[in-house]
């Protein structure tokens, strides 16, 4: 069942580099002495990482997989405990300015996450303090761009496109979210959604 408000309209907000920082591409890059691309390619052509991204394989696959790809030499639990060091804390009065603004909206998010991330993203702080509707995509079985990612939330909210806008940091979720009707903003990874917010005079 839809949440209803006097306000209707959906904020929709990615996670890493929207609410938190996440920096495992960089930190990747850094470590493998790879550009930030070529990490972006690799992961891409991974077919485990894909298929943990929409939950279609355990933690020890994905794990040695990820070892194996970068050719690292450490253990499952170690990389384990690095791959969640790199989602850090949310940006600075981030969780405060959405939680107020579900007086006005409704408040989801909608991230291309996984297993480890989630757990650890439900330590840090409570997700339901924050949102009426939380989508994972290991737990929606679908990522973004993909069109299902998307429309499977909409359903889910009993909502149309015209009544989302949705913040990403990337740029091909942005536009994928476009093509489908729904107001997409690209938000700047370094910064965070408050800057965004600001400029579109929701907060």
């Amino acid at each position: 069942m839809a949440v209803t408000r006097m306000n209707k309209h959906v904020l929709l907000f990615d996670l890493g580099g929207v609410v938190v920082p996440w920096v495992g591409l960089d930190a990747l890059s850094k470590n493998h002495g790879l550009t930030r691309d070529a990490v972006i390619a690799k992961l891409s052509a991974s077919e485990i990482f894909h298929a943990y991204e929409i939950g279609a394989c355990d933690d020890e696959t994905f794990l040695e997989e990820m070892i194996e790809l970068f050719n690292m030499n450490i253990s499952p639990e170690n990389f384990a405990s690095m791959w969640n060091s790199w989602v850090h804390p949310p940006f600075h009065n981030t969780l405060e300015t959405l939680a107020a603004l579900k007086s006005k909206y409704i408040i989801a998010c909608l991230s291309n996450t996984n297993a480890l991330h989630w757990e650890h993203l439900k330590a840090m702080f409570n997700l339901s303090d924050i949102f009426d509707y939380a989508f994972a995509s290991h737990e929606i079985s679908a990522a973004k761009p993909d069109d299902e990612s998307y429309i499977i939330p909409l359903k889910s909210m009993g909502v149309l496109a015209a009544d989302v806008t949705f913040f990403d940091d990337t740029l091909m979720n942005v536009e994928a979210a476009q093509k489908l009707g729904i107001t997409a903003h690209h938000v700047d990874r370094t910064v965070g959604v408050l800057p965004t917010l600001t400029k579109l005079g929701i907060i």
